[in-house]
């Protein structure tokens, strides 16, 4: 019974204070906005860079195969020879997929793509040999998989553009460690408001602090208040950074929409997640307690000077 009215108490106490640093905030609504305000600004421009990255890395997913390797047969070789080379290749535990371009196929494309349709039946003589498209499989080496293709010798020449794919890899990459560095900056920026808007709070309640440390209050029933209200502004300020990523979105909607049909592709950008919202709304407030723990912690060391 004893312990069952100790944790009454307690839970009275916690849920005092939590109720009364939210009338304090709800009392002075414009400092408090305008604290939430920049809050949530600090933390949607992270979140935000963190959403492009996730729609960067959906998009590659989703795009077929960028390495794509053509090998151009020799002249001379007819179309049994090349199915039978197909067929073969098609064989190798590094190559998922092979797909036999003929010379008709192969100059109805190029002069289809360059709007000069009805010229390929002006050509009496086609220049172009066969050619195979492979798609190697995900975790295949393609550099390593073209100079074992370019040895055979059937084949003339062996075509794998991937350096313009590895330069995108290697901007999403620094892009991924740019919103880590930034996140780590943004956190500790989100510390240091609710920090600095705690310490404005307690300059103005100092001779309240003084009276209460002079009665015998302990540290942890004057620091309690102050805590509840950085969680306050964390947590207001991770929920207004989810909305205004929501608006971001929205407003980016239509051209994001439109670029993407001009590609003829189904992209659109990804919405926030349950476990993005958590961390923005769960880790704001917790930094907005840590903030208001440093700063109530400076100040009740002067007051108690060791």
């Amino acid at each position: 019974m004893k312990r069952q009215g100790s944790l009454r108490a307690w839970s009275r106490r916690h849920a005092y204070s939590l109720l009364s640093s939210l009338g304090a905030l709800l009392r002075q609504p414009v400092a408090s906005l305008m604290t939430v305000i920049v809050l949530a600004i600090t933390l949607s421009l992270p979140a935000g860079l963190h959403l492009l990255l996730d729609s960067a890395d959906r998009v590659s997913a989703n795009w077929q195969r960028l390495d794509t390797l053509s090998i151009f047969l020799d002249e001379a070789i007819g179309e049994s020879d090349a199915v039978r080379l197909s067929s073969e290749l098609s064989t190798w535990p590094t190559i998922a997929t092979v797909d036999p371009i003929s010379p008709e196929q192969g100059l109805a494309e190029v002069t289809g793509q360059l709007g000069l349709d009805g010229v390929a039946e002006r050509i009496e003589s086609n220049p172009l040999p066969w050619v195979l498209e492979i798609s190697p499989i995900a975790d295949a080496d393609p550099g390593l998989l073209a100079g074992r293709l370019e040895a055979l010798d059937d084949v003339d020449r062996v075509i794998v553009d991937l350096q313009w794919l590895e330069r995108f890899r290697a901007i999403v990459e620094l892009l991924e460690r740019l919103a880590a560095v930034l996140a780590v900056l943004f956190a500790v920026a989100v510390a240091f408001i609710v920090g600095n808007t705690i310490r404005m709070d307690i300059h103005n309640r100092h001779e309240e602090i003084r009276v209460l440390a002079l009665v015998g209050a302990t540290d942890g029933f004057i620091r309690r208040p102050f805590l509840y209200s950085g969680l306050w502004y964390g947590m207001a300020g991770g929920a207004l950074a989810w909305l205004l990523i929501e608006v971001g979105l929205a407003l980016l909607a239509g051209p994001v929409g439109r670029l993407s049909d001009s590609y003829g592709s189904d992209f659109v950008l990804s919405a926030p997640d349950l476990d993005l919202i958590a961390v923005l709304v769960v880790g704001s407030g917790l930094l907005g307690i840590l903030g208001s723990w440093l700063a109530v912690g400076r100040h009740l060391r002067r007051i108690h000077p060791s």
